[in-house]
């Protein structure tokens, strides 16, 4: 299974982005700050990242600079924001602006790292036709 990081200060958002990832398959693993985001990020393995620029702390900005300069390889990024004017675009595979829609993300999120599971493979609850 792809997993992914979700970083935003806004518990709302954290939590609508992971339901609808979740739903397409995808390990969503969140992080309400920069700086968690950063730990959880060297502990863990994720495929993608997604970042909120406008944070407290470290900003998303910080975050994807972070990342790119880590020995982890390359790790696309996506950058949301309600002032992507502000986003340092050399660190960011895409960005999007605020209200994000679901379908656009999640279609990002696929272009960048491919489906969830594989083709011709069920996902969990979904069983093949034959």
């Amino acid at each position: 299974m792809v997993s992914l990081l979700v970083i935003d200060d806004d518990e709302a958002l954290l939590n609508l982005y992971r339901l609808m990832l979740k739903r397409q398959g995808y390990r969503v693993h969140t992080a309400a700050s920069g700086e968690t985001g950063i730990r959880m990020f060297e502990n863990g393995d994720y495929a993608l990242v997604i970042t909120d620029l406008i944070m407290g702390g470290m900003s998303g900005n910080g975050v994807a600079e972070y990342i790119r300069r880590s020995e982890k390889g390359v790790i696309p990024i996506i950058g949301v924001s309600g002032t992507p004017w502000q986003v340092d675009a050399r660190h960011f595979d895409a960005v999007m602006e605020k209200p994000v829609s679901m379908k656009d993300l999640v279609t990002s999120v696929r272009l960048l790292v491919g489906p969830a599971f594989e083709e011709g493979r069920a996902s969990p609850g979904r069983a093949l036709r034959g």
